[in-house]
């Protein structure tokens, strides 16, 4: 389950013994949780231990056009959860979230995307 134990934050002076080289940084896991606003969208990312901070990227798409995204640099977790916001919710449910894993030095070292639909709308 994601989150279900406490997870060490990145330490330089002591990197856990399963780091990896940032050529070898994965997604190891990507959901998505629309909520029933249709104006949110809670993203979850598990990525492989680390030796240098990550930069990740988090893009939603829609029919191929960029909705929102978000940027996250020197990145110290290995499980991250943000919501991205939609600022104009369109009738179309259907999304495809796109992330990748980068370094300024080495460039993207890993990407995964995951479509998804939103629920019914919740008429307040």
């Amino acid at each position: 389950m994601f989150f279900e134990e406490k997870m060490p934050r990145y330490n330089y002076l002591n990197p856990p013994e399963d780091a990896r080289a940032p050529q070898e940084v994965r997604i190891v896991d990507l959901k998505v949780e629309p909520a029933p606003d249709h104006r949110r969208v809670r993203v979850m990312v598990e990525i492989t231990p680390f030796r240098e901070r990550p930069d990740l990227t988090a893009t939603l798409y829609q029919q191929d056009e960029e909705v929102t995204s978000a940027h996250i640099v020197e990145n110290i977790d290995t499980h991250l959860a943000f919501t991205l916001h939609i600022r104009n919710p369109s009738d179309d449910p259907n999304y495809v979230l796109a992330v990748s894993v980068h370094y300024q030095e080495y460039g993207e070292v890993d990407q995964r995307s995951i479509s998804f639909s939103l629920p019914p709308a919740v008429q307040e």
